[in-house]
């Protein structure tokens, strides 16, 4: 692939993680809302059955979410904060943040809702759904300003740098591909994009996932089907 080819595709991936990331934030707060409607209704029809009045049922459920909401966003402002993690390069201790993915969010926003729950924990994943959305699509909205904030050219270096290796790449290997520009910022851009993956058990380092290199290499084949058909048309 051609030098431009490869940087059209950064940039294009880069443009459609601003377009995902919205999407997500709106397909969270939607998803939250038919939740709510639900939840709330089959609250409303039980006190109304039990014999209370609208007025106590709306504002005892009102009451609920408030608590819950307040309660979830206490836990979502630690379970959602970027990671932080000390690197070296070239001698220099420096703290690295790392944006959680948006698949984390997802599953954060639903809980942990799979088939080795107990009752009591499924039930409680069901209840907290609702703040979950609601917090997870917030969080999601402000982290759009992140995106499009990304230094596409230090991306564009970064992903040059992954790209080439074979293996997990260290912060001081990147640190030496975008020279004076700031590795705080080069990393924390990368690590909002899906399909960069990072490693902390022993050392942190950075890698792709194989879908992100099959993205690749289908922008490469339309990249050379493209060439083609000018050659011939010229």
């Amino acid at each position: 692939m051609k030098k431009h080819g490869f940087r059209n595709w950064v940039y294009q991936r880069i443009e459609t993680q601003r377009k995902l990331t919205f999407m997500a934030a709106v397909g969270m707060a939607v998803t939250g809302t038919v939740f709510f409607i639900l939840q709330a209704g089959f609250l409303l029809f039980a006190f109304l059955m039990a014999g209370y009045s609208l007025m106590t049922a709306v504002l005892v459920i009102a009451g609920l979410y408030s608590v819950m909401g307040l309660y979830t966003w206490s836990r979502a402002r630690t379970e959602l904060q970027d990671a932080r993690h000390r690197a070296v390069s070239h001698s220099t201790t420096v703290e690295l943040s790392i944006a959680p993915p948006t698949s984390h969010i997802w599953a954060w926003a639903f809980g942990s809702i799979d088939s080795d729950q107990s009752l009591l924990e499924w039930l409680t994943s069901i209840v907290m759904i609702v703040p979950r959305l609601f917090c997870a699509a917030w969080y999601t909205w402000q982290r759009l300003d992140d995106v499009h904030c990304i230094d596409e050219e230090s991306t564009l270096e970064v992903m040059k740098v992954l790209f080439r290796s074979e293996h997990a790449v260290r912060p001081v290997d990147i640190q030496d591909a975008i020279q004076d520009d700031d590795l705080v910022k080069a990393i924390r851009d990368v690590s909002l994009l899906d399909g960069v993956v990072f490693l902390t058990k022993d050392e942190v380092t950075i890698s792709i996932a194989p879908r992100l290199s099959e993205d690749l290499e289908a922008w490469r084949k339309r990249d050379v089907v493209e060439d083609t058909l000018d050659s011939v048309s010229g």
